[in-house]
C-alpha cells in the first residue's frame, strides 16, 4: 500500500541506527553542506499580530524531521506554513541563523510537533502537502489544513490575521484518493457497513470537528473489516 512504509521514515522517523547513521555523517560533512540546504532565504509576506498566523503547529519553530530528495534528516527546527504550503527551517545560529524556505520539489514528506505529512501529486488532488492522520491495513486517511486570511488596517501598517479553514479529508482506498464530506460519502464506499456506521455516528459528540468523527468512524470501520477477515480466515 502507498502509505504503509510512511511510519517507518516519519513519527520517529527513521530507525534507530540509522538515524545515529545520518546524525553522524551530518557531524563529519556539516549539514550546511548537505542538499538540505537548497532553498532560498524564507522573506516573511505577511506581518501578523498575536497567535493567529499561518503557521502549524504553532508560530514557533517546532522540532521535527524531513526526508528531502529521498534522504532523511533528523532534529531541525521546522514550520509549516499551511497557507502558501511551504516547509521552513531555521538554519543552525552558528551557521547565521537563517531561515530557509525549503526547496519544495525535492521536500517528500515531513513530521513537525508529531504530525506526520506527506507531498502527493497526483492528478485526482490538488497536489501539496497533506497529513496522514490515520493508516490501516486498507485505507488511510488525508487531511489537507487550510488557513483564511483577514486583512487589518493599522494606523501606518497592513496586518494580517489567519483563522483556520476547514479541513479537507480524503480517503486513500483501492489506490484512489476519495474526498470525504459526510458520513454517506464513507458508506457508498462500504455499503456493508452501512448501518453499523450509522449507528456508531449517532453516538459520537455531534459538537466534535468532522475530521475528529471521521477518525472515529475509520477506526470502527477498520475494526468491522477484521472481524470480517477474521470469519473468511475460519471458514
Amino acid at each position: 500500500m502507498f502509505f504503509l512504509f510512511l511510519s517507518n521514515i516519519i513519527n520517529g522517523q527513521v530507525k534507530t541506527h540509522e538515524v545515529d547513521f545520518y546524525n553522524w555523517f551530518d557531524g563529519i560533512t556539516g549539514i550546511e553542506n548537505s542538499e538540505l540546504h537548497y532553498g532560498i532565504v524564507y522573506v516573511e509576506k505577511h506581518r501578523t499580530k498575536g497567535k493567529k498566523t499561518k503557521f502549524f503547529p504553532e508560530p514557533d519553530f517546532v522540532l521535527g524531521s524531513v526526508v528531502f530528495d529521498g534522504q532523511p534528516y533528523t532534529d531541525l527546527n521546522l514550520k509549516y506554513d499551511v497557507y502558501d504550503d511551504e516547509v521552513l527551517m531555521q538554519v543552525d545560529r552558528r551557521l547565521g541563523g537563517s531561515i530557509l524556505q525549503l526547496y519544495k520539489a525535492k521536500v517528500n514528506r515531513f513530521n513537525i510537533g508529531g504530525h506526520d505529512f506527506i507531498k502527493i501529486n497526483d492528478s485526482k488532488i490538488k497536489s501539496g502537502f497533506y497529513e496522514v492522520s490515520l493508516e490501516k491495513p486498507l485505507f488511510s486517511l488525508l487531511k489537507k489544513h487550510r488557513k483564511k486570511l483577514t486583512e487589518l488596517l493599522g494606523k501606518k501598517l497592513i496586518f494580517y490575521e489567519f483563522e483556520d479553514g476547514k479541513k479537507e479529508c480524503f480517503l486513500y482506498y483501492q489506490q484512489n484518493y476519495h474526498l470525504i464530506k459526510k458520513v454517506s460519502d464513507l458508506t457508498e464506499l462500504f455499503p456493508v457497513h452501512t448501518a453499523q456506521l450509522k449507528s456508531f455516528d449517532k453516538n459520537q459528540n455531534s459538537n466534535s470537528d468532522f475530521d475528529l468523527l471521521l477518525e472515529g468512524l475509520l477506526v470502527h470501520l477498520d475494526t468491522l473489516l477484521h472481524k470480517e477477515t477474521d470469519k473468511t480466515d475460519e471458514n
